[in-house]
């Protein structure tokens, strides 16, 4: 549920600073004696448009300003900051992810205890939404996703929670469910990436495990005997637009199902995801 806001305005002395769909309710002044910890505040919103974020100083600036303000009238965004920061600390580092992730989780959590503004609160449950998500809890997440979801002003946010929601239902079991989600992004949000990866997921009725990708049928083959000696319902379908082999193993009706057949194949094959 990430996504790059432009447009963001930065003059000297005053910053007017979106982030998602949320602008700091607050100016910064006081530029003679450097920067405070509001202005730092707002630098970090800004940080967190760039290309390439430097997480270290978005937490730096988070946590300074709840030394300084601990229930100060931004102290909503600084834990939320913070929580941000951490998540993408998350992405960059596969072994620390589990603990970034949790800690940005209860960062989010001791947001919504300092009355956030709607706008606010909305983005709040949506990143609580995410974490649960990759955590596998897709019921708790879709909770946190819907309670977000009206709260959101930002087409980009909304189309994200709305393919989130979708997904979770899609793990859950409940695909004609997850489907009407799925259309809602392509009617709402059309010509997005958002769209475009709910029309890709539309559809789906089971989950596979997709073990690799051949160029020749002989291998794809080789790899399909191996599975099926495994106990496996492995297959090989044809790709005739790529001209390339896929070797999956199912139909399987539940996720955890998909989750416990990757772990028999992954220390052989370990390119092999769950589809969709």
């Amino acid at each position: 549920m990430r996504s790059a806001e432009n447009g963001v305005e930065r003059r000297f002395c005053r910053i007017g600073i979106l982030a998602g769909t949320i602008a700091v309710g607050f100016l910064l002044s006081g530029c003679a004696a450097g920067p405070s910890p509001k202005e730092k505040l707002a630098a970090a919103y800004q940080e967190l448009d760039n290309p390439a974020p430097n997480y270290a100083s978005v937490i730096d600036a988070s946590d300074a300003y709840l030394k300084a303000n601990p229930t100060g009238p931004a102290a909503a965004d600084a834990l939320y900051l913070h929580g941000r920061a951490l998540e993408g600390q998350a992405q960059q580092d596969v072994a620390a992810a589990p603990k970034d992730s949790a800690e940005a989780y209860n960062y989010y959590s001791q947001a919504l205890t300092q009355k956030p503004r709607p706008a606010l609160e909305g983005l709040i449950h949506a990143q609580m939404g995410n974490v649960l998500y990759f955590q596998d809890r897709y019921s708790a997440a879709l909770d946190e996703l819907s309670a977000g979801y009206e709260k959101l002003e930002r087409d980009a946010d909304k189309a994200w929670a709305l393919y989130r929601i979708g997904l979770c239902n899609q793990r859950l079991g409940k695909w004609g469910e997850a489907d009407k989600y799925f259309a809602s992004v392509q009617q709402q949000f059309p010509d997005t990436v958002q769209a475009q990866r709910a029309r890709e997921h539309q559809g789906a009725t089971a989950f596979w495990l997709q073990v690799g990708t051949y160029a020749s049928p002989a291998a794809a083959d080789a790899v399909t005997n191996d599975l099926k000696r495994q106990g496996l319902m492995a297959q090989r379908f044809h790709d005739t637009v790529r001209n390339v082999q896929y070797v999956r193993v199912g139909p399987l009706g539940t996720y955890d199902s998909a989750v416990a057949a990757k772990q028999r194949v992954l220390a052989k094959y370990r390119d092999a995801i769950i589809l969709p």
